[in-house]
């Protein structure tokens, strides 16, 4: 195994994500550069309203 392999397993990682653009932000690590995707929302949270709404209308048209 690599010294960099190593370091990377041993890591405790302190992200710095880029601001939200979208579903989800390029995080890299301050300490190993290991560059990782975070979701922006969580799917049926509040950030998500507008969708869970037009798929209770949906589903209220289909079961008519």
């Amino acid at each position: 195994m690599t010294q960099e392999a190593v370091e990377t397993i041993q890591c405790t990682h302190h992200w710095q994500i880029e601001s939200p653009n979208g579903p989800v932000s390029i995080g890299r690590c301050k300490r190993c550069g290991e560059i990782r995707e975070f979701n922006n929302s969580i799917q049926g949270s509040g950030w998500d309203r507008q969708g869970s709404h037009n798929r209770r209308l949906r589903q209220a048209k289909s079961s008519s």
